[in-house]
């Protein structure tokens, strides 16, 4: 079977660079027929997923963070052949994705449960809209998509001012400041055809997976494979509330706190109201949609891991 592999080559730093040697030599010995293709900028690796589809490529394997398996999995849905096989290697900031999953860290153990895997379905989310110009939009992604501070912690963990961190911990630096500058912004929920929160929020999170922000576990009841999306709304509060909610993140052990609820169903609406302009992204990467419209596509995603 012909391989395809698309690489985000900044992902991870010089650390990324020093894993992508020892992936690129143990890939070569389990997969000889791969085509690797290199990222240059957003929106690339759909484009190139589509391009190895077309090539006769049987898997499609993503090497880079979160943003990289979103748009290859994206890659995959709006191609011929959305049925094609999909893995990944974790090379990225937060790597929530990959948390969905028990996997080996040593890349030779982790290429040999790819190549030894059977292929199995799990669901992923459509996303359509507007964007701020009236265009029509649709971007499918696979672990989560949110909107409120969320959104304004992942443009600054992507952007290009100098770092200080790297990984989980860029993520919990952000997350402070963006908190701390942040203002709730003022949403509609709807799920299902039903409303089921309006008013000010910090973050509602539409979730397939149930790690984001480099290892919050936010969502921890989403499943893969339920057919259903989970959300979470984190309602407006006050800069320490939420830094201490925060806190309880990573362990899950936020859970019952009176300010956040959580939801299932299979069509989600999170529209801005009272004039607010939404901050949203997915898979985290930000998205330029003026408010959220997300179905989920039960077991759309053949996965091989």
């Amino acid at each position: 079977m012909k391989i395809g592999i698309v690489r985000n080559p900044v992902s991870g730093g010089q650390s990324g660079h020093a894993r992508w040697r020892v992936i690129s030599n143990v890939l070569a010995e389990h997969f000889p027929e791969c085509d690797v293709r290199e990222t240059a900028g957003v929106g690339d690796a759909g484009r190139l997923t589509i391009e190895l589809i077309a090539s006769g490529c049987g898997l499609i394997i993503a090497i880079g963070g979160d943003g990289t398996i979103g748009e290859v999995v994206d890659g995959i849905m709006r191609s011929a052949r959305p049925q094609t096989a999909f893995s990944f290697m974790s090379t990225g900031t937060g790597c929530d994705f990959a948390r969905n999953f028990s996997l080996p860290s040593e890349p030779d153990a982790l290429v040999r449960r790819i190549a030894e895997a059977p292929v199995r379905q799990i669901d992923i989310a459509r996303i359509s809209g507007l964007s701020a110009d009236g265009k029509m939009l649709e971007r499918h992604f696979a672990n989560i998509a949110s909107v409120g501070v969320s959104g304004r912690i992942v443009q600054a963990v992507n952007g290009r001012g100098r770092r200080v961190a790297s990984g989980s911990l860029r993520f919990l630096l952000c997350s402070v400041r963006e908190i701390l500058r942040y203002r709730p912004e003022g949403v509609r929920v709807v799920i299902d055809g039903k409303e089921v929160f309006s008013g000010p929020v910090t973050v509602a999170a539409v979730a397939n997976g149930s790690w984001f922000g480099g290892g919050m576990h936010v969502v921890p009841f989403a499943d893969l494979a339920d057919g259903l999306l989970d959300i979470g709304i984190l309602r407006g509060a006050s800069k320490t509330g939420v830094l201490g909610i925060l806190a309880r993140l990573y362990s899950a052990s936020h859970i019952g706190h009176p300010l956040i609820s959580f939801h299932r169903g299979r069509v989600v609406d999170v529209e801005p109201c009272g004039g607010a302009t939404l901050s949203i992204e997915a898979d985290g990467e930000t998205l330029p949609f003026d408010r959220l419209h997300v179905e989920v596509m039960p077991s759309a995603l053949s996965l091989k891991i």
